[in-house]
């Protein structure tokens, strides 16, 4: 813990402290192939129990893979699901990229990109939600923010004015994401699609783009 007086210690999720966060390089077609067996057993382990109950062991024996092997690749089992996470929201970066890079008033397709992805997904949207396994994905959402907005501050805005407020946007954002996400997921996505991407929309962006511009005039 910081000492009293000392400067408050800066959020390592300010989009200037992650600008160089990247999609995972592509590995070993072998190394892919024994990741997804590993994912794919602790996925159908949790559709049967409860995921705090699934020990390494199980994960290994469903893969029909060695113990050393699963270590080779993850260190615990919370590492199978974040990988998991981090395919999904590669995926969705690389579908919003260039609508960031096209303008500094990005297209708001990009909210429904976001809850298309996840519903492209919904196995495992389903299974992260009865899992209680929020804190997880709330940190992969504020990385994931924090590099969208890290993509647009390269693009539009070079060096920002005050990097403490874009930290505080990120969390809200991160936090916001995940409440409506949970509450689309529980509700088995019966809420239309286009509706919700245009309240998010609605919601979310003249805001965040009031922010922005700020940030490029301040």
């Amino acid at each position: 813990m910081s000492q009293k007086s000392s400067p408050a210690k800066k959020s390592s999720l300010s989009p200037v402290n992650t600008l160089t966060n990247t999609p995972s390089e592509k590995s070993d077609p072998r190394i892919e192939r024994t990741r997804r067996q590993i994912v794919d057993a602790l996925l159908s382990l949790m559709e049967q129990q409860s995921y705090q109950k699934i020990k390494i062991s199980d994960i290994t024996n469903r893969a029909d893979i060695a113990r050393q092997t699963f270590y080779l690749h993850f260190k615990r089992k919370d590492d199978v699901l974040l990988d998991y996470i981090d395919e999904v929201f590669d995926e969705f970066y690389q579908d919003i990229a260039g609508h960031i890079e096209a303008s500094p008033d990005p297209d708001p397709v990009i909210s429904t990109l976001l809850f298309e992805q996840w519903k492209n997904h919904a196995r495992f949207s389903k299974l992260a939600l009865a899992a209680d396994i929020q804190h997880l994905v709330i940190r992969r959402f504020q990385n994931y923010i924090s590099r969208t907005i890290g993509l647009y501050i390269r693009c539009h805005i070079k060096t920002p004015s005050d990097p403490d407020e874009l930290a505080y946007v990120i969390d809200y954002l991160a936090g916001a994401s995940w409440m409506i996400l949970r509450r689309w997921v529980d509700s088995d996505f019966s809420y239309p699609l286009e509706k919700l991407s245009s309240l998010y929309s609605e919601l979310n962006r003249p805001g965040l783009l009031s922010v922005l511009q700020r940030q490029i005039s301040g």
